[in-house]
């Protein structure tokens, strides 16, 4: 007597990626295509995106960001856990969240500072040399590091992360006062619960 398994059916299910962290739409997009074109894929996972955008605060600066798609997968759990463990491990932002089924994932553990500039003539500095100044300041990314640059309202937005905001803004306390171009620089952390320091 021969006995079958079934192999289990696959099915779709919708699932959100909810980003609680600056990230301009470039960098969105850039998740997405590391997501739907080689994380998925080899979860055993096929997707199509079917929503997303990113949340701007009252000045044009990037709040969130969310990721719509529909997966279809014959093992759910194991995708979602995949899922999970990949943006746990990219420095996803504390407060972040993936949505199955409508049931949420709460993930993250990394916190998010802001160096706004006010560089109001971006121009008239060397970006490249203090950015790499700022780099140093932060010991090449043991306690914080630069995520990315987006234009403000006021001039260039740098974001760093890490494991501890309060670290990343005693770090850079001590370098804004070596660079005159950086007098009126606001700092500011941006993740919910995230201790500052004075």
């Amino acid at each position: 007597m021969a006995f079958f398994s079934r192999r289990p059916r696959a099915s779709a299910h919708p699932v959100t990626i909810h980003f609680a962290q600056p990230m301009t739409p470039h960098t969105r997009h850039e998740q997405e295509d590391g997501i739907v074109g080689t994380l998925l894929p080899q979860l055993g996972a096929t997707t199509r995106i079917i929503g997303g955008g990113t949340a701007l605060s009252p000045e044009g600066e990037p709040i969130s960001s969310d990721i719509e798609l529909e997966i279809t997968t014959a093992d759910v759990d194991r995708v979602t856990a995949g899922l999970l463990g990949v943006l746990e491990g990219n420095g996803i932002a504390r407060g972040s969240w993936v949505s199955v089924d409508g049931v949420k994932h709460p993930v993250g553990s990394t916190e998010y500072v802001l160096l706004r500039t006010n560089l109001g003539d971006a121009l008239s500095v060397d970006l490249v040399a203090l950015t790499a100044a700022l780099q140093d300041a932060l010991d090449s990314g043991s306690i914080g590091w630069h995520d990315e640059t987006y234009a403000g309202a006021r001039g260039p937005v740098y974001v760093f992360s890490g494991t501890s905001a309060e670290s990343i803004l005693a770090a850079l306390r001590r370098v804004l006062p070596k660079h005159l171009s950086l007098a009126a620089a606001e700092l500011a952390s941006v993740t919910t619960g995230a201790a500052e320091s004075e």
